[in-house]
């Protein structure tokens, strides 16, 4: 096409926003039953945290990591090491980079709250941290359950932004945050009212942020009916919590997410009219001479046509941004228009 150009104005671009949900886990698995480990990251990383797989990687070079499981402890408790003895403590650093991460300046505490009860100074807690490749923006709220323990134990965890849509109130350096509790998303939202007495003073399940990919189970509830998981804080001594929680999740067997992401569509409609884009310097709308002298071919000059392959968009400094390629060329004369429309996702 010869150097010719359209200035677009406000009608001819449209802008839509939509919100694109899909399975969360390798190959686009909206939900994994059987869990996987990894004896060489064990090795290698196995005091700090114990990644999960959907596929077995002993025996599938394409498994991935899907998600985390590791376990925080202010004082270190949990994990060899204190002062003047050796060792990593390495609950404590686990502690110290989720509390940094999530909570505001000078806070050294989490607090779980499950509606009008609420435990303020949890000092430890169980996290789930989903590989950030996989969940690319967001995990959708809601759109997740966690089975944790078998038969007469299992607890079926989902979060409460069914009820509360804006999440928790608590300033944190991240929003949203919603509370974990006891229900499944099985035929629609159902969230078990826990009347229980003792949990109730121990808090909610836990707390989760989308953004992040980052669940943090709560201890204290989790040690009472009816999953009575023990979490051991004996301090100097390696008692690895989280492979504890790790071997509940496998138990549970199922674990389901999605992810969302927000899609913006921009439509550009490109309008070549009666009277423009009816000439090119492509070679073939020519013919030369023997001498050397460039005509329009004779049939062109009274009817002249051309084909539109290709759309570009230009800035205002003439700079290329994009181009469109068209899926056929389309015929363009002074008695023919041409309406091309240039979707762009971002």
């Amino acid at each position: 096409m010869a150097d010719s150009y359209k200035i677009l104005d406000e009608s001819d671009v449209q802008t839509k926003s939509s919100l694109i949900t899909s399975g969360l886990f390798q190959d686009g698995a909206g939900s994994i039953t059987t869990f996987h480990t990894s004896s060489t990251q064990f090795t290698n990383t196995g005091d700090y945290s114990i990644d999960m797989y959907r596929y077995d990687p002993a025996s599938n070079a394409s498994a991935s990591v899907q998600f985390g499981v590791t376990y925080g402890h202010r004082g270190g408790s949990g994990s060899l090491g204190t002062k003047a003895l050796a060792g990593d403590r390495t609950s404590a650093a686990v502690f110290g980079q989720f509390n940094n991460l999530i909570n505001p300046a000078e806070t050294i505490k989490f607090k779980f709250a499950d509606g009008a009860s609420s435990k303020t100074d949890v000092h430890h807690f169980y996290a789930l941290t989903l590989n950030r490749a996989r969940i690319r923006e967001d995990m959708e709220p809601g759109g997740w359950e966690l089975h944790v323990g078998t038969g007469a134990t299992k607890v079926k965890l989902i979060d409460d932004s069914s009820t509360s849509p804006g999440g928790n109130s608590d300033q944190r350096n991240f929003a949203p945050e919603y509370n974990i509790v006891s229900g499944t998303l099985v035929g629609g939202t159902t969230i078990k009212t826990d009347t229980e007495t003792v949990a109730g003073a121990s808090g909610s399940y836990g707390l989760v942020y989308p953004s992040l990919g980052i669940m943090l189970l709560n201890p204290e509830r989790l040690e009472h009916s009816p999953l009575a998981l023990t979490t051991n804080q004996v301090s100097n001594k390696a008692h690895y919590n989280h492979i504890s929680m790790s071997n509940q999740i496998k138990l549970g067997a199922y674990f389901s997410a999605k992810r969302q992401e927000k899609i913006t569509s921009t439509h550009y409609f490109i309008r070549a009219k009666a009277n423009s884009f009816n000439a090119t310097t492509n070679a073939t709308y020519f013919t030369e001479s023997v001498a050397g002298t460039r005509t329009i071919i004779a049939g062109l000059t009274k009817d002249p046509k051309t084909f539109i392959t290709t759309v570009g968009l230009y800035n205002n400094e003439n700079d290329l941004l994009a181009i469109a390629k068209l899926s056929k060329p389309i015929i363009k004369s002074d008695s023919r228009e041409a309406l091309i429309k240039v979707k762009l996702d971002f």
